[in-house]
């Protein structure tokens, strides 16, 4: 389940991805009542089994089994920060009722690395690159997105506006440019070749980590036309962790 709302009385509005139908809105008839059967079933992050039947403004879901819960995830903060980030990162790239069968797979796999224990920031950046690929959005990681010559090492930038690299020949507003180092960019072109069970096991420096949040960051406030809410917990949890080392 990607979120979930309140409605009236007990009832919850679940989003949630399936692998063949997409995204989903579905109401839950009393799923904040303590008796409920559903409610423990549909929480964020939980893969389950639904049985739905067709209503009137949305379908309402009248039966639900856990699959997978990812107790190790819900229970560490970063994990957790990375995951609810991906899953509204998913909410607000996908349409409604269109399948996404990759983006579904791309999403379980994160859980599942995640709940194994592999790099958060690896898991989401690797997640993150793969979903805007998925919406349409994956950036040209190989040859200038200005002049399409081959990109050359050490000679090259990046911009979120134009959507992937651009090489130093070529004259581009230089706020709309980040930095993008060369192993940076092996990283990024690693992770849009790999799947999720490989690519998070890329050891990333501090400098390679920073350079990766910060363009594949800016890339997804550009799609989106703003930030994602849980982009400021993941910082804050991260700010927390490195006052604690």
């Amino acid at each position: 389940m990607l979120r979930a709302y309140q409605m009236r009385d007990a009832d919850r509005l679940a989003t949630v991805l399936t692998p063949s139908l997409g995204k989903l809105k579905l109401t839950v008839r009393g799923a904040r009542r303590l008796t409920s059967k559903l409610g423990g079933h549909l929480d964020v992050l939980n893969r389950t089994h639904l049985a739905i039947a067709i209503g009137h403004t949305f379908d309402v879901v009248t039966g639900a089994e856990s699959a997978e819960s990812f107790a190790g995830v819900k229970a560490d903060l970063s994990r957790l920060a990375e995951a609810l980030y991906l899953m509204e990162l998913a909410d607000l790239l996908l349409p409604e009722a269109a399948p996404h069968p990759d983006a579904y797979r791309l999403l379980l796999g994160a859980l599942r690395a995640l709940e194994s224990g592999r790099s958060p920031a690896a898991v989401a950046r690797h997640t993150e690159l793969g979903l805007l690929g998925d919406a349409g959005y994956m950036p040209e990681l190989r040859s200038c997105v200005m002049c399409r010559r081959a990109i050359e090492p050490e000679h090259h930038r990046f911009s979120p506006a134009m959507g992937g690299v651009v090489c130093d020949a070529c004259t581009a507003p230089s706020a709309a440019l980040l930095p993008l180092s060369v192993d940076t960019l092996k990283v990024l072109r690693h992770f849009a070749e790999r799947g999720v069970a490989e690519a998070p096991q890329v050891a990333l420096s501090g400098m390679v980590s920073d350079e990766l949040e910060s363009a594949l960051g800016a890339s997804v406030r550009y799609v989106l036309e703003r930030e994602p809410h849980t982009a400021g917990f993941v910082e804050r949890v991260a700010h927390l962790r490195r006052r604690g080392a």
